[in-house]
């Protein structure tokens, strides 16, 4: 008996009255705490998704490989270009891509950490094998919402239904604000600020959630202000010198005094972490490394920078922007996936085989307008597991989303994000209706 149906066999046994009211006493955990998305409670589903620790261990090394090849690629074609040089990847790619920043080309060392966090989207599981569907690389989340899954579950009563005890969740935050640490490490306390767009962000419950668990200022892009050489927090009449920012919002808001996008909002951003005197969790410019059309070359960057093989399989990606892979897209779409190049969240794509007729007539016209904007993937049969809907448990489509950190060791956080679609969709994001389970990493069967 596997640890997944060791601990599903005993929750078989609840009544459905009973998940009724664990659910209900999570949601009502998450009100009490203001977990929000969107201005709504986070929708929680209270049966957990259960990973055995050995198949957990294995899939952390070959999230763990892929971060760090993917950090070569950033700090490489943001310096030396050795890759493109070499002809593993053409420089056209680069340089077509929404996401490419050509004015940060030379501003760091060619071993610079841009990509401290890396956040995967992932599918299938231990007995199917894992793919990855994204990485996501700019404004990092979910880390937040799984500890407070998890707390709501533990509020709830959950484990008093189990024998079992997952590993702990919340000690991935501290690992977090260690990893951030090290970005300054002759700093025996530094300043560590949560940058959020703003107060009414859609995820700022998530944003104050973290900042508070970590113990870090959690700021405003017009509470950070350059002073010469220095980022200072203007808190409480105070002007206190920033060390490290984690940053959760877009890499250009506002404007500098020449006109020019300003860093995160912030005027002067730029100069002072080219100085090296503030550290930023991810650097503006990393999202190159997360551009939907590259997904395809990762294996390589893999082979190139660590001489080694993928240990986690990619799903097949087609770039739009090459004439032949877009006469496929186009000729196959009610089968596809596409989506933007530079996309998040579900935002602006088409699930061929339930889109309606219009939807692929629009996206058709889209890619013929501009098909350099678009990827496209063969849709995906998502692994499922029981979830309330109603009155009853029924089985819907999830991914799962772990979080990844480099520095002096390489790490995955424990609170990896169960992420749920609605019953018949396999569309798991929160602003698509989908809904979030607690996430159960077991080392002992039953």
């Amino acid at each position: 008996m596997t640890p997944a149906e060791a601990i599903h066999t005993p929750f078989q046994q609840i009544a459905l009255t009973q998940w009724q009211e664990l659910q209900a006493s999570g949601h009502d955990h998450l009100a009490r705490h203001g977990v929000q998305i969107q201005n709504r409670v986070v929708p929680y589903d209270p049966w957990p998704r259960v990973i055995h620790g050995t198949d957990w261990d294995r899939l952390c090394a070959g999230i763990s490989q892929r971060h760090q090849a993917i950090n070569c690629f950033v700090a490489d074609v943001y310096s030396r270009q050795l890759i493109l040089q070499d002809g593993v990847i053409s420089k056209q790619e680069i340089e077509e891509s929404p996401l490419w920043q050509p004015d940060l080309h030379g501003l760091f060392a060619p071993d610079h950490c841009w990509c401290l966090i890396n956040g995967l989207d992932l599918i299938g599981g231990s007995q199917q094998g894992w793919r990855v569907l994204e990485d996501n690389l700019r404004r990092v989340g979910g880390h937040g919402y799984a500890a407070s899954i998890r707390e709501a579950s533990w509020a709830a009563g959950l484990a008093k239904n189990t024998a079992h005890q997952p590993r702990p969740v919340q000690e991935g935050l501290q690992q977090l604000r260690a990893a951030l640490h090290q970005l300054c490490p002759h700093q025996d306390d530094p300043l560590i600020v949560l940058l959020t767009p703003s107060t009414v962000s859609t995820e700022i419950s998530e944003h104050r959630y973290l900042a508070a668990a970590m113990g870090i200022a959690l700021a405003r892009p017009e509470d950070l202000h350059c002073d010469q050489n220095q980022v200072l927090l203007l808190q409480h009449e105070q002007k206190l010198p920033v060390d490290v920012i984690y940053r959760r919002n877009e890499d250009r808001i506002g404007m500098e005094p020449d006109g020019s996008s300003a860093w995160l909002g912030v005027p002067g951003l730029k100069r002072v972490a080219a100085e090296g005197n503030v550290q930023i969790a991810n650097l503006p410019g990393a999202g190159i490394g997360s551009d939907k059309a590259l997904y395809r070359h990762v294996g390589a960057m893999i082979r190139y920078y660590l001489g080694e093989e993928a240990l986690i399989e990619q799903v097949p990606t087609f770039s739009c922007r090459d004439p032949k892979e877009l006469e496929h897209v186009l000729q196959h779409l009610n089968q596809l996936v596409v989506k933007p190049v530079d996309g998040a969240g579900g935002l602006d794509m088409l699930h061929g085989p339930t889109a309606s007729a219009a939807e692929c007539n629009a996206m058709t016209a889209s890619l013929q307008a501009q098909p350099e904007r678009f990827i496209a993937q063969p849709a995906q049969v998502l692994h499922t597991l029981p979830t309330l809907v109603g009155e009853r448990l029924q089985p819907c489509a999830v991914d799962l989303r772990p979080v990844s950190l480099l520095g002096d060791t390489p790490q995955v956080l424990p609170g990896a994000l169960t992420r749920v679609a609605p019953p018949g969709s396999s569309i798991v994001n929160l602003n698509r209706g989908g809904s979030l389970k607690d996430t159960w990493i077991l080392d002992v069967a039953a």
